[in-house]
């Protein structure tokens, strides 16, 4: 008996072994398919229930059959019969779609993994945290998209002005980079910036053309959200995106070149899920309604 028993572990093992190198190409939702049909011994009834047509129901059983290399049910027109080999192995694929279920509702339960600078943050995080469960990190647009492409993130908010590959990329709101002030009608004077991005250069060339003498920089900080609040509470003026300057109640400078404009961006690698779409969608929200 003990030999039999053994004779069946190794035969479900070989199967399983053998069908390892084709798995890759297994669909979850044919799989569900394929148990339910063996459950209910109908085929028909099971493509009601995962809303197929009978000839889609037979393709979703058959691409199962040639992930695993071997044949599992009879294919007779009136009843599904499973094979000896799919009887085997139904158990083992019931236990694994558990597995499978528990380990996508665990995913769906863990908070959304987002980074971003701090500025965007301030605007986006308070009004992200009211739908889902966020674990936020403030990292620079260069370590965030890093972080996405090392599964390390799901989602970044960054600024269009670099080329972001291998990420899928969500247009979530667009504005303008320009120089603020507290004051409405603020004279010209020394002007505190970030650091050189591309935003910085063109405004540097912009002011060269305009005012033919370059740009006076009382300095550099690193800190969107640092010359925002020095901005707000001094007369410095400061090169900030709008959303910030709105956000600080600032004033544009009349004698400022032609504002340049950004694009913020969601990037994610993982194909777009309710959560993602509802965090996408309140972020653009946020965004759009924000006060002039």
């Amino acid at each position: 008996m003990k030999e039999l028993v053994d004779r069946g572990d190794n035969f479900e093992d070989s199967i399983l072994q053998k069908a390892e190198s084709s798995l890759k190409s297994l669909r979850i939702a044919d799989l569900e398919l394929f148990i339910t049909a063996a459950q209910m011994k109908s085929l028909g009834k099971s493509a009601l229930i995962h809303h197929l047509s009978q000839s889609g129901a037979s393709a979703a059983i058959q691409r199962v059959e040639n992930a695993f290399g071997i044949s599992l049910s009879t294919h007779e027109k009136r009843q599904f019969r499973l094979t000896r080999e799919g009887k085997n192995l139904l158990p083992r694929l019931e236990k694994w779609m558990e597995q499978i279920r528990s380990l996508i509702q665990s995913k769906d339960q863990a908070p959304i993994r987002l980074v971003t600078t701090h500025a965007i943050a301030q605007i986006a995080v308070p009004a992200l945290l009211t739908i889902d469960s966020i674990e936020f990190k403030h990292m620079r647009p260069d370590h965030a998209y890093r972080a996405i492409l090392h599964d390390e993130a799901d989602i970044a908010l960054v600024l269009d002005n670099a080329p972001w590959k291998g990420v899928i990329a969500a247009e979530i709101s667009r504005g303008y980079f320009q120089l603020y002030s507290k004051e409405k009608n603020a004279q010209k004077k020394a002007i505190l910036l970030p650091e050189d991005q591309m935003e910085v250069l063109n405004l540097k060339q912009s002011w060269q053309q305009v005012h033919n003498y370059p740009i006076p920089i009382k300095t550099t900080i690193p800190s969107w959200s640092l010359i925002a609040n020095i901005c707000a509470t001094t007369l410095e003026i400061g090169f900030l995106p709008d959303f910030l300057g709105e956000k600080y109640h600032l004033h544009p400078v009349l004698w400022q070149p032609t504002p340049s404009p950004y694009r913020v961006l969601a990037i994610y690698r993982e194909p777009q899920s309710s959560r993602i779409d509802t965090l996408l969608k309140t972020l653009h929200s946020t965004f759009t309604s924000s006060p002039n």
